[in-house]
């Protein structure tokens, strides 16, 4: 299968549901999907969570959320390790991560593990999606799946104010005390976070 061919029933896909045609936007992204596109996988996958034009499956949209993040790992893998010529993870793709954070986070087709709804929600922010920098900042605040660490809290929701997607009443995290430097350990390793 060629991809171009899947990126018309994606956009397909996308013009059905922007006009309201959401069985037909499901049908074209699970043409998609059935042919292991990214995007495919991710919109079916979307669908599916949501019930937009198909019966609501929590349990399958995650497991095809998890095969779109899946693609986007690899493609970063790929990409660091000097094997691939360009990154090819898109916005989609690490919207499919930051998705998994959520499915983690709320249980939606899987357990609820806070602590793997963090790795997910931090992998996606790194990648610079503001969503997931404002779950990753609230994941500090409150200790949510990693080690309370309000420095760190701060960092996150300033990158994610910077791209425009603020938190109202966030003022703190310009406090100079929040904008002192400070490491930020992966969620797997929170236990040596340092506590404000």
């Amino acid at each position: 299968m060629r991809y171009d061919e899947t990126d018309v029933w994606v956009q397909q896909g996308i013009e059905y549901h922007e006009k309201g045609e959401l069985e037909q936007a499901t049908l074209e992204f699970q043409r998609a999907a059935n042919a292991n596109s990214p995007i495919g996988l991710f919109l079916f996958g979307l669908s599916l969570r949501h019930g937009w034009g198909c019966k609501r499956s929590e349990r399958r949209a995650f497991q095809y959320l998890q095969k779109s993040a899946e693609h986007a790992i690899f493609d970063i893998q790929q990409f660091v390790s000097g094997r691939g010529s360009k990154l090819i993870a898109n916005r989609e793709l690490i919207m499919s991560i930051y998705e998994l954070g959520q499915a983690y986070s709320h249980g939606w087709g899987c357990h609820k593990d806070k602590k793997t709804a963090a790795y997910y929600f931090k992998m996606a922010a790194d990648l610079g999606d503001a969503d997931a920098q404002n779950e990753t900042g609230r994941c500090y605040q409150e200790g949510r799946g990693v080690k309370k660490n309000m420095k760190i809290a701060a960092k996150y929701y300033r990158k994610a104010d910077k791209q425009g997607h603020g938190i109202m009443g966030n003022s703190w995290i310009y406090k100079e005390k929040y904008c002192a430097q400070s490491s930020i350990p992966s969620p797997s390793s929170s236990t040596s976070a340092a506590a404000s």
